[in-house]
């Protein structure tokens, strides 16, 4: 329709064919991710990503009116949240398509629903990957999601928190089908934020995420949480001294564990919320979905640990998986962990200048740390 009344003349005429042409690209780009629901595990991970999303906005929805979950009425997709996630079911289904080196970029107002558009692609590309192969080599981070310097806002922590707790519902329910290693997802920023190092008895460090714990434990009307998330994401409940608990010793700590306050929550007791927010665990863990700050990428030239989140490992056990220079134990790997499916870079328009070039130097190293090949061919991750 608008190919007939476009203007035919001068200056905009080139304009207004340029701009229908790329909507007509876009639209091509749609349709082939239509197409590609024709495939049953396809059709299946878009099912448990729509699912899932739902499931996360009914929680948030009833958490911000005080009612409960069932209460809250069938959430919808914006048409441009659900346009962004068909046009990207090719490039993440098929990883030697050539949508695949497309870079995607979201151009929206603030509060008109990008976080909900990539959320939605994120939770298709970690359901598609365990359906794929539900055995524990689909284990590993698939998702990388990376802000600027600033320190990412609660909110948008909290509503990727919510959308892996219901992940790790959905893989609780049936583990045959996406595997028994459970969706989880990471915090990789900066030490103001989280804790490097877990710490123990004697070693004097006010940063350590053991440090951390014992003073909020204390006092947690005023020390803040070990964690920059205050209430849990799945229910809403505020966090108690006792959602924190060190593991499995105070003195001598390798995780901490968090847990909801709420004994009516689905994460309490013993099934504790999937988040893994220090760094010496998160190494271990390897969550299916990280979220990170850029600068923690200058880790890479100097320590071995970060390489391991993009499937540098070869051993496994309960704990987590481990790398060369970690020491002996666990069971080998039949083939190494696949490096991250898609990569989300949140904020782009703030990494200009010095930082711009910063990032853009450890951005070869990435890429080369996610290559592989696939049938002769190379394969990135999707930006």
């Amino acid at each position: 329709k608008q190919r007939a009344t476009a203007p035919t003349q001068n200056r905009r005429a080139e304009v207004a064919k340029e701009l229908l042409d790329h909507c007509e690209l876009a639209r091509k780009r749609i349709a082939r991710g239509l197409v590609e629901l024709e495939d049953p595990l396809v059709l299946e991970a878009f099912r448990i990503a729509n699912r899932t999303m739902g499931a996360a906005a009914r929680q948030r929805t009833a958490q911000l009116k005080g009612w409960s979950p069932d209460q809250v009425g069938a959430p919808m997709w914006r048409p441009f949240q659900l346009a962004f996630v068909l046009m990207n079911l090719r490039g993440i289904a098929k990883p030697t398509d050539p949508e695949r080196h497309v870079l995607d970029l979201l151009f929206f107002p603030t509060g008109g629903g990008k976080t909900e558009a990539y959320l939605g692609l994120a939770a298709f590309t970690l359901a598609l990957r365990r359906l794929r192969d539900p055995s524990v080599t689909s284990s590993g981070v698939s998702v990388l999601m990376r802000y600027t310097l600033r320190l990412l806002t609660l909110d948008q922590l909290g509503r990727a928190a919510t959308l892996i707790c219901a992940l790790e519902i959905e893989r609780q329910k049936d583990v045959e089908k996406l595997g028994k290693w459970p969706f989880e997802i990471g915090l990789w920023v900066g030490r103001k934020a989280t804790p490097n190092r877990m710490g123990k008895k004697g070693d004097n460090d006010r940063n350590s995420a053991r440090s951390r714990t014992i003073a909020f434990q204390n006092d947690s009307k005023y020390k803040p949480a070990p964690i920059p998330i205050e209430n849990c994401p799945w229910c809403g409940t505020k966090f108690e001294a006792t959602s924190f608990r060190l593991v499995p010793t105070t003195d001598q700590p390798n995780d901490l564990r968090i847990t909801c306050a709420n004994e009516d929550c689905a994460f309490t007791r013993d099934n504790p919320l999937p988040i893994v927010a220090v760094d010496e665990p998160l190494y271990r863990r390897l969550p299916c979905f990280i979220i990170a700050t850029v600068d923690k990428f200058a880790s890479l030239p100097w320590l071995s640990t970060p390489g391991k989140l993009f499937g540098k490992v070869e051993r496994f056990d309960g704990g987590g998986f481990y790398g060369p220079g970690d020491g002996a134990g666990g069971s080998k790997l039949q083939r190494p962990l696949l490096p991250p499916d898609l990569i989300i870079q949140d904020e782009l328009h703030l990494i200009s200048g010095p930082l711009g070039t910063m990032v853009g130097l450890y951005e070869t190293a990435i890429e080369a740390l996610c290559r592989r090949e696939v049938a002769g061919k190379t394969v990135l991750p999707k930006i």
